[in-house]
């Protein structure tokens, strides 16, 4: 069985239209201009005249550095206590997009990362305040 080769495409040597005269035709002038506008994702979303009315909040940056710092300051507390700078990282930054979700909430969201952010690096706080009264207490009570 031979090769042959599929109808429409033309000899080898370059796209079609380009190349030796007599060929096949080449591409045509552009289309015509764009369509209206107001064609766009559905449900809003989208730049302002593209089919999209106000866009969605984003997720503040700060909630999510001050959660994640939160998070990570119980564990960090316990290992070589390095959670008290990661902790007081967690606490600033919560209250800063506190802030900052406050003045602008059509423009940021996660007021809740920011909240568990917040109570999650208190408790770091006070985790390693009762480790620190514990052994106080154990230094105090071996000495006697």
């Amino acid at each position: 069985m031979s090769y042959q080769q599929p109808p429409g495409f033309g000899p080898p040597g370059g796209p079609p239209g380009f190349g030796r005269p007599g060929g096949p035709p080449g591409y045509g002038p552009p289309g015509g201009p764009p369509g209206p506008a107001g064609y766009g994702p559905p449900g809003g979303y989208g730049p302002p005249g593209f089919g999209g009315g106000p866009m969605a909040p984003q997720t503040d940056t700060y909630a999510i550095v001050s959660l994640v710092c939160g998070i990570l300051s119980i564990p960090l507390h316990f290992c070589c206590y390095l959670g008290w700078p990661v902790g007081i990282i967690g606490i600033i930054f919560g209250f800063l997009a506190m802030a900052r979700i406050g003045k602008e909430p059509e423009r940021y969201s996660g007021k809740g990362l920011a909240i568990a952010g917040l109570v999650t690096a208190f408790l770091g706080f006070l985790m390693i305040v009762a480790v620190f009264i514990l052994w106080g207490a154990a230094v105090a009570l071996s000495s006697i």
